[in-house]
């Protein structure tokens, strides 16, 4: 049996009894607290901090996404990972990060997606197919490390070598891609150039073998009138056989630079303006004037109040000691940029000590509820201090920033997996093992990890279908694959499928 890690934390001041009354509900109401001012203090203080740290080394922003700030909303689960290996000795951190990861690619770009509801973003292929075979690499080498249930030195001195590779091919990102793109485009020509000439061979049976007709005539033939009128009055500049390019240039050429509808606004307080505009509900050939529309303008010198409804009122009211005692002390880096350095510190302090809380809670939730560690991990501790990643990942989406937002969730993801399971179990193996290995009590957590490998691969190829845009349509897909994904790794774990966890030891 496994003991119970209740006892590795301080007293609860209710008893067993107490809890199963209904007590318990206070110590969901302190966890999603401690879960809210985790998502202040890495929103607030500690992003602030990296950001200022990717501008001095200058970097991209899906460098700084997969890298700085991973490590900044990744900090709760190195946290995490740490109580779980030095306090309570258990599997609640490798059911934390596991479940993190999951609820980061799946959870995150469900909310994400449903939050945009009527609005498209456009993803770069580039950032995410790089970002999530690394990832994909990370998750099988874990597999592979808790299989036989018990974790060696060498395994975890491994994962921190895969996190210097990650590293590497963040520092080198620009020559990569400038690589990868051009061997795509290499690709591409080649096929379409394959594809035309199969297209040649098949129409030179009609012709006559009498008559000679170059091949740039051949290739005129063959595609279809429109782009063929449009290259006799257009100068191609990108090949006369791209898909739909001479299309657009036609439209561009003949139409789109025609002047549109003029809409003459006059500003109240200031000159008047004739601007431009293009009616959306006529066609090109079509023009409207639309004159005297008066659009009022306030005065500059006196700002605009926030109208706040009474629920945002009650959230700031309860949010405000929290608010209160992380601005005493927490230096603002907004404020004072040249003393980030204390900024960061105190942030990583105050990290620690609430993901340190956070563990406390879901622990004795779980134990009352009678609820393996690996459960209570992949389930409430994963979606508490995943918080950051979604408040921030919603915020950079809706700045427009989405291959930022997707290189943070699954960049922190690689960073959870390599550095913060990589660096204790390294630690912990080395310093207080006599045999320089660590045991993970959850048998399931193999097939976990191999149902995470799974739900990564689906949702890639989600985002792959979707033509890399972001919408309401993939966040549905993602949140029907995060809920299965729950419902089997909790059956792993609750032995449904057969005996993989150990009981839990009785008092």
């Amino acid at each position: 049996c496994v003991p119970p890690s209740i006892h590795e934390f301080p007293d609860d001041p209710f008893t067993q009894q107490e809890r199963l009354r209904g007590w318990v509900a206070v110590h969901f109401g302190v966890l999603a607290y401690l879960c809210c001012m985790l998502a202040i203090v890495c929103d607030v203080y500690f992003v602030p901090c990296l950001e200022l740290l990717s501008n001095a080394l200058k970097i991209s922003s899906d460098v700084a996404g997969a890298t700085v700030m991973a490590v900044g909303t990744s900090s709760p689960e190195l946290y995490s990972a740490i109580i779980g290996s030095f306090v309570t000795e258990g599997d609640i951190g490798v059911g934390a990060i596991v479940g993190s990861a999951v609820f980061n690619i799946l959870g995150v770009t469900s909310v994400t997606g449903i939050y945009l509801l009527t609005t498209t973003v456009q993803l770069e292929w580039y950032p995410i197919v790089r970002d999530s075979l690394l990832y994909i690499a990370s998750v099988s080498v874990l597999a592979a490390c808790i299989a036989d249930s018990t974790v060696y030195w060498y395994e975890a001195a491994v994962l921190l070598m895969l996190f210097c590779v990650y590293i590497l091919v963040m520092h080198y990102n620009s020559r990569l891609k400038q690589v990868t793109v051009d061997q795509m485009d290499r690709l591409i020509r080649y096929i379409k150039s394959s594809r035309i000439k199969n297209e040649e061979k098949s129409s030179s049976k009609v012709v006559s073998e009498k008559v000679n007709i170059a091949p740039a005539e051949v290739i005129s033939l063959l595609l279809p009138s429109e782009k063929t009128d449009a290259s006799r009055n257009t100068p191609d500049t990108t090949g006369s056989h791209e898909n739909g390019c001479l299309q657009r240039r036609k439209l561009c050429g003949e139409q789109g630079l025609k002047q549109g509808p003029t809409l003459e606004v006059p500003l109240t307080g200031s000159t008047g303006y004739r601007v431009v505009v293009m009616d959306p509900k006529t066609d090109f050939e079509n023009t409207n004037t639309f004159t005297g529309i008066k659009v009022p303008v306030e005065d500059s010198s006196t700002p605009a109040k926030e109208k706040r409804n009474w629920i945002e009122r009650a959230w700031w009211l309860v949010m405000l000691p929290a608010s209160v005692l992380l601005c005493l002390t927490i230096p603002n880096c907004k404020r004072w940029p040249r003393i980030y350095p204390l900024s960061f510190l105190m942030s990583v302090v105050w990290i620690g000590l609430l993901s340190y809380l956070c563990a406390w809670m879901v622990t004795v939730i779980g134990y009352t509820l009678d609820i393996p560690d690996s459960v209570s991990g992949l389930t409430i501790l994963a979606a508490g201090i995943s918080v950051p990643e979604i408040i921030t990942s919603v915020l950079i989406v809706k700045m427009g920033f989405g291959n930022m937002a997707f290189s943070n969730l699954i960049g922190s993801n690689i960073f959870d997996i390599l550095f913060c399971l990589g660096f204790p179990w390294l630690v912990k193996t080395l310093s207080h093992s006599s045999t320089g290995s660590l045991h993970i009590n959850s048998g399931a957590l193999t097939y976990t990890t191999l149902t995470l490998l799974a739900t990564t691969v689906l949702m890639l190829v989600t985002l792959c279908a979707s033509r890399w845009r972001l919408n309401w349509k993939v966040g549905i897909v993602c949140l029907v694959l995060y809920v299965a994904f729950i419902v089997l790794a909790c059956c792993y774990e609750l032995n449904f499928f057969g005996q993989f966890n150990p009981p839990t030891c009785a008092e």
